[in-house]
């Protein structure tokens, strides 16, 4: 019950971070206004999210009901550990990037903070606990890792909404113009996302153990996160390569709105369950 509550709240606050820092990412990539109350909002839900996750994290390691939570054990963890700075960072972070949503241009504003709070998650997970020279290195290709993520889930949320609402066929080549900016961007991300977590997974488990995965429960659940990623990289060629053509060529726009909608549902659908295992995943040791 108690780890459930865990992957949850890591879950949820993992996935509106990561739409904090990517939504403006996107809009700022497409020379998009953007909505800055829904920043807003991912910024308020960002912290009542933090709160969740600590209280979860205290039910974990103490073995209590997150509705009757250890209050001694929340100080000792806020005050003797460096659970306790990250904290204060990302409860800034939040502060800053909700301030921002009030300011002409806002969403832009808020890229800034949103990206600093959407780092603090390298440190609660398996690069936190990683020290010394080797704990930098950790830490600093799970940031990158984090932040391409996030561009990625933005763009997703984006280009679904806007697929979504496609009606008239008028509006087909603004979509298809979108979808076909987001080539390089996307190019970029999978580079991204494929050196740093191989860099994520040799600094967790260590190269001559990667064997040892295939009968962990984490090898099963990392070998889960790598054939959702394969399906999504599967799907983003098909919509760069045949769907958004087809889209711009016209011919029978329903059927390719259809197929399009369909293929970033799922696509969407698959990030999301990537969510989920990385949230379940930090919880595991490795080799266990």
């Amino acid at each position: 019950m108690t780890e459930g509550a865990l992957i949850g709240a890591r879950f949820a606050l993992m996935l509106d971070l990561a739409m904090l820092m990517g939504l403006p990412l996107f809009w700022w990539a497409m020379g998009m206004a953007g909505q800055r109350w829904v920043l807003a909002a991912l910024a308020a839900m960002g912290m009542a999210l933090s709160v969740l996750w600590l209280m979860a994290s205290v039910a974990a390691m103490t073995g209590t009901p997150i509705t009757s939570p250890d209050w001694a054990s929340a100080r000792i963890l806020l005050t003797m550990t460096p659970i306790g700075s990250v904290a204060a960072v990302r409860g800034a972070a939040l502060l800053v990037a909700l301030g921002a949503t009030a300011l002409p241009r806002g969403a832009r504003w808020a890229l800034a903070p949103g990206a600093i709070a959407a780092a603090t998650l390298a440190w609660t997970g398996h690069a936190g606990a990683t020290e010394d020279g080797a704990g930098s290195l950790h830490r600093a290709a799970d940031i990158a890792h984090i932040w391409v993520a996030a561009g990625w889930i933005g763009a997703l949320a984006v280009l679904l909404h806007a697929v979504s609402r496609l009606r008239a066929k008028d509006d087909m080549p603004r979509v298809a113009a979108m979808l076909a900016r987001f080539s390089l961007m996307g190019t970029l991300i999978v580079a991204t996302l494929v050196v740093t977590g191989a860099i994520n997974a040799i600094m967790i488990v260590g190269l001559a153990q990667l064997p040892a995965l295939a009968g962990s429960r984490y090898g099963w659940l990392l070998g889960a996160k790598l054939a959702l990623f394969g399906l999504m990289l599967g799907l983003a060629a098909a919509n760069r390569w045949w769907l958004t053509p087809a889209l711009e060529a016209g011919g029978t726009p329903q059927r390719a709105i259809a197929h399009l909608r369909l293929s970033l549902l799922v696509e969407t659908s698959a990030a999301l369950a990537i969510i989920g295992l990385v949230a379940w995943l930090g919880t595991l040791d490795p080799m266990a």
